[in-house]
């Protein structure tokens, strides 16, 4: 946490919808004083590369680290910000909102697309906006150059 403000956790997952989520949770952070945690959530996997051979495990550990390294080089400069990083071991929803816990703000993507898509959220959106410990935003995808746009959910009494 930095010494004038609360903490600002964002998902990040590697997609242009992490990435919206990361400049807008980076925003609100400078805006606020908050420090910023950026986390990547992971599962081990198991795939057989064909029938009858045997499956063998991906290292995702390994692919996640890439990914949120990869994003935070995308999201510019940030050295005004105190920054921690973490890799968190589990479904991105539950995994996100237990890190939220004692934030300002959990900031997350949505991958919704099309008109009527757009008004739906993803599982893991939903997941944060109804289980979230802190008030949430949900950032749809990357905008158009100078627009910005966020669904906010408050999780205080009678929401």
């Amino acid at each position: 946490m930095s010494e004038t403000g609360g903490v600002v956790v964002v998902g990040v997952d590697g997609t242009a919808h992490g990435d919206a989520a990361l400049a807008f949770a980076a925003d609100e952070a400078r805006r606020c004083g908050d420090s910023l945690q950026v986390v990547t959530a992971w599962q081990y996997e198991v795939r057989a590369p064909a029938p009858n051979v045997m499956p063998m495990p991906l290292d995702t550990h390994a692919y996640a680290e890439q990914e949120q390294a990869a994003a935070l080089a995308r999201a510019g400069d940030l050295s005004d910000l105190v920054v921690a990083r973490e890799m968190v071991e589990g479904e991105a929803g539950p995994a996100l909102v237990e890190v939220a816990r004692g934030a300002r703000l959990l900031v997350v993507g949505s991958r919704s697309v099309g008109p009527v898509r757009a008004a739906l959220l993803g599982s893991v959106s939903r997941y944060c906006a109804q289980h979230a410990p802190c008030p949430v935003v949900v950032v749809p995808g990357a905008p158009a150059e100078g627009e910005v746009g966020a669904l906010a959910f408050d999780v205080s009494e009678g929401r």
